[in-house]
């Protein structure tokens, strides 16, 4: 199969091949890649270089997408690894109005794609009529799921936020622990972007979570309600954001049901808050991350 690029109607076509176990659908009614070999499936929006699901094979899905969630042009998808920037949140100095900047706003064209024995590569890249900044997101999808998020800065200096958004599903986020965020620093924006501590002890739930931890260590989701644990890896990073919402919060959310909240946790690797990066004209920074599911 075949699939014609049409970043601008100024460009000419450009034809991608699809190596087999990858064809272009529509899903919840957008355009999509979906990926089926023997390591694993997997659903991948043109909108935002979203990725919405990915299965191991064996296993049930790595990834949480809200069933209430809403698709289309600018639509923000609840669920899958929401692509973030140029900034995070409302930006460092909290009065960006779009929320966590506009990669996840964008349609964004297929790069490449290739097929390595049972995984699956797919680059996705934002259109040439974007001139503030050059993005790729690059996905290797089989056994284990790799991210990879570039950004290189346009004609001006860029004082770069960016995360990999990923929701997590899990079994009960009142039951799992998190492993690999001991002691370190963190900013709870709970308490309007707070300092303190985490303790020496794996990170447990018990009501809302949004914290900004400074590290960029590998991180464990030991979750016994689904008999399993998640392991991120993440790179270029030097913050993880750990989000999930609760009851209250959740009710108030259109797009996740209101029993939903328990079923996913945010673990996210990003550049964000002290930890962004500055890049000159041309200058990039790639962050990125694996996850492999254990029994």
């Amino acid at each position: 199969m075949v699939l014609m690029n049409s970043a601008s109607t100024d460009a000419p076509l450009t034809p991608v091949p699809l190596p087999e176990g990858v064809r272009l659908a529509q899903v919840h009614g957008v355009d999509a890649l979906l990926v089926d070999t023997p390591a694993a499936t997997a659903q991948l929006l043109f909108d935002g270089a979203h990725l919405i699901s990915c299965v191991p094979a064996g296993e049930s899905d790595l990834l949480w997408l809200s069933p209430s969630s809403a698709f289309g042009e600018r639509a923000a998808v609840r669920g899958g690894i929401p692509m973030i920037g140029p900034w995070f949140g409302p930006g460092r100095g909290q009065a960006m109005e779009v929320k966590h900047g506009w990669l996840r706003n964008l349609r964004w064209d297929l790069a490449a794609a290739g097929r390595e024995d049972d995984e699956v590569v797919l680059t996705l890249r934002t259109p040439p009529d974007v001139r503030a900044l050059t993005a790729t997101a690059r996905f290797r999808i089989g056994a284990e799921l790799s991210v990879d998020l570039t950004i290189t800065a346009g004609p001006r200096t860029l004082e770069l936020e960016a995360a990999l958004h990923t929701y997590l599903a899990v079994g009960d986020v009142r039951k799992i622990a998190v492993k690999g965020l001991e002691g370190a620093d963190y900013l709870d924006n709970t308490r309007g972007l707070a300092p303190d501590v985490l303790p020496d002890a794996p990170l447990r739930f018990s009501g809302p979570t949004d914290r900004v931890v400074d590290s960029a260590a590998e991180v464990t989701v030991e979750d016994p309600a689904a008999g399993r644990r998640i392991v991120s890896m993440p790179r270029g990073t030097s913050r993880t954001v750990v989000w999930n919402p609760w009851d209250e919060a959740a009710v108030a959310m259109a797009d996740v049901p209101d029993a939903a909240w328990p079923q996913f946790v945010c673990i996210e690797p990003a550049v964000a808050k002290d930890g962004y990066v500055s890049l000159d004209p041309g200058q990039s920074h790639s962050i990125g991350v694996t996850y492999r599911i254990e029994r």
